[in-house]
């Protein structure tokens, strides 16, 4: 293997880390690696030396190194930088604890029975508990699950094999995301020889962006370490700095015995913008980044700083927000003499926003938006921000795929899809149907399911009904419990969207219910443009979601008013509005508050930019902010701007 990251010059860090992998005594390690700091190239120069060091050994004994990553596009990416070696299992987390846990049919099944049986007394001890305020439709739900779970315990039973797919599906055979989390830690660790099975078949396992691991599976990991000794390779590839989601582990404290690695280096940022990074981390750790972007000498001679800009304009938080981004673009364009910051042909910046509403709100799924997040559950908002809010997945995972591969007329795709996905063509009914009936029955269904997604007048709803009447797709049982009702009026729509200011004290089975009531009754039409969205192929980027890019030209726009997210809020951080209860009982309990979610959430942001930075902070009392901005010290005074500087 050579080429790309594995031959470039190792940093101090990269040095401790081949020292941890080629030593007599292999060591598990954290690395801590900040925003720019070349942290998968570190990855892949462990996996080279990984495999240099044991390659023949692990060949010879049928083992492999397994590289745990966040998403399938980092698997492929990593895959490719070491030339897809077959020592390497390079998989997100759900796949690989799948693949070591898929062969023990007889143990899923039971974990599966205790799984339903676990949900039954879940629900049981919340109906004893419901009060006076809960709703009759809530309380029918709770005994119409309670029935569904029931029902399905001797149906589960039949099942032959189980399979891991978007969503559950128990009495099918279907195991989420959740459960795979769920069951593969518990087996990891409740049964030491399950550890020593993963142990023999990994020896060697690594963990991409660690931070945004669970703390359950961090735990398990850890488990299998602790018994398996020094034959065992742990490492923690991360930056707790960069956690964005609730469910990561952030920190994670090496154990006794293993190396504690930090990554100082940043090779992206322009001076200018990493001296704004490293005010930003001031207060949140003590990693001081150093370095920054160099540039080629056309002269030959030794490579250039660059030295970027970073400015952040405190403006009004009005109806005018639009014309002021423009305002801003426009003046910076002529500072830096470049016209990409204009909206002419040649602009090309990546505009940042702090959460999905003023996005949805120009692309066109406001509603979307505002069904999965206003008083929703926090499982349906969190989710929302990844595409993997279970009410999501029929259109991410299934409706979406198939409409674009029949509209660019590639019907071997959809069909592909088809066959993974629909009931009708698994071999148990297609040996029950008639091959051509059936195939013309399902080229109607598609066509009518395009047809559907361009409609102004179908529903979530009437997609779903679709999806199920003609059984082109197995759904969550708990998406089939809403849409075998019928819809409710528009009263109760009414109701749900106006329950009191103490929606967070509701039972999340109401707050389920009444976001439900939203989602179905969305334009079905508006999944396009947050399909446009997830895919990064619009100028807009949530800041949760852009963690590993990096762009020339970076615009973060911060506005508390645009978004419904407690967790981040800009005006706390900056000390312009003060902290809440929860936050000083937060602080005073240790825990996190929103000031360190909200910091960490801007170092991503900033630490984007491969050349020029704004942040343009959108709030109620410009005065104060810009007073309370400059006694941060993030930005040099010169470079922090009010609405004067727009002329």
């Amino acid at each position: 293997m050579s080429g790309g990251r594995i031959d470039k010059p190792d940093t101090v860090a990269d040095k401790r880390l081949k020292a941890c992998l080629t030593d007599k005594e292999k060591r598990s390690f954290v690395m801590v690696a900040g925003a720019g700091s070349g942290k998968t190239t570190s990855l892949v120069k462990a996996l080279a030396t990984a495999i240099q060091n044991r390659g023949q050994e692990l060949q010879r004994s049928r083992r492999r190194i397994a590289c745990i990553t966040y998403t399938e596009l980092a698997a492929t990416e990593i895959l490719a930088d070491v030339a897809n070696n077959p020592l390497l299992h390079v998989s997100t987390i759900h796949s690989f604890l799948w693949s070591i846990t898929r062969s023990f049919q007889t143990d899923i099944k039971a974990w599966v029975i205790h799984r339903i049986n676990e949900r039954i007394a879940e629900l049981a001890a919340t109906a004893a508990n419901f009060g006076p305020r809960v709703k009759e439709r809530t309380r029918v739900k709770n005994r119409s699950d309670i029935d569904r779970y029931s029902a399905s315990i001797p149906l589960v039973e039949k099942v032959v094999a189980f399979n891991y797919g978007t969503g559950s599906d128990y009495p099918r055979g279907v195991l989420g995301h959740d459960d795979i989390i769920r069951m593969a830690t518990y087996f990891m660790l409740d049964r030491p020889l399950f550890r020593t099975l993963v142990a023999q078949q990994f020896p060697i396992v690594f963990v991409d962006e660690s931070q945004d691991t669970q703390p359950i599976v961090v735990e398990a990991l850890k488990a299998v370490a602790e018994q398996a000794g020094t034959d065992f390779c742990l490492g923690f590839f991360g930056d707790p700095m960069q956690r964005i989601y609730a469910t990561g582990i952030g920190d994670i404290p090496p154990e006794e015995g293993w190396e504690e690695i930090t990554k100082e280096e940043n090779f992206r940022c322009p001076t200018r913008v990493l001296f704004v990074a490293n005010a930003i981390r001031r207060d949140g750790d003590h990693l001081v980044q150093t370095g920054g972007r160099v540039a080629v000498d056309p002269a030959g001679g030794t490579p250039l700083p660059v030295e970027g800009s970073a400015r952040i304009f405190v403006l009004p938080a009005d109806g005018r927000r639009d014309d002021r981004l423009a305002s801003v673009r426009r003046r910076v364009s002529e500072e830096v003499a470049d016209p990409r910051w204009t909206d002419g042909p040649d602009a090309d910046f990546k505009l940042l926003v702090i959460v999905h509403r003023m996005a949805a709100n120009r692309l066109g799924f406001g509603e979307l938006y505002a069904a999965m997040n206003d008083k929703a559950p926090n499982a349906f908002s969190e989710g929302f921000l990844e595409a993997s809010s279970w009410p999501l997945k029929p259109f991410v995972n299934f409706v979406l795929p198939v409409v674009e591969a029949m509209e660019n007329g590639n019907e071997f795709e959809a069909m592909s899809l088809l066959r993974r996905s629909c009931p009708r063509l698994q071999r148990e009914s297609l040996a029950k149907s008639k091959v051509v009936d059936l195939l013309a029955s399902l080229r109607n269904a598609v066509a009518d399911l395009v047809a559907m997604m361009s409609d102004d007048e179908a529903t979530v709803r009437d997609v779903l009904v679709h999806l199920a009447q003609n059984d082109l797709m197995s759904l969550d049982p708990r998406i089939s419990a809403f849409i075998g009702k019928a819809p409710p009026k528009a009263e109760e729509l009414a109701e749900s969207a106006e329950q009191d200011e103490e929606s967070e004290d509701e039972e999340v089975a109401s707050l389920e219910i009444a976001a439900m009531d939203r989602y179905l009754a969305c334009p079905a039409r508006q999944f396009r443009g947050y399909r446009t969205y997830i895919r990064q192929s619009s100028p807009f980027s949530t800041q949760q979601g852009i963690k590993g890019a990096e762009f020339e030209r970076v615009l973060v726009v911060l506005d508390d008013d645009e978004g419904t997210h407690a967790q981040f809020s800009y005006d706390r951080y900056f000390g312009v509005k003060p902290l809440s209860k929860r936050d000083l009982e937060n602080i005073a309990e240790g825990r996190q508050t929103v000031i360190d979610r909200t910091r960490r959430l801007f170092y991503v942001c900033c630490t984007r930019a491969l050349k020029d930075l704004i942040v343009v902070y959108f709030t109620s009392d410009p005065a104060k902010a810009e007073e309370r901005v400059r006694a941060a010290n993030i930005f040099p005074d010169e470079d922090i701007l009010s609405e004067t500087a727009l002329g």
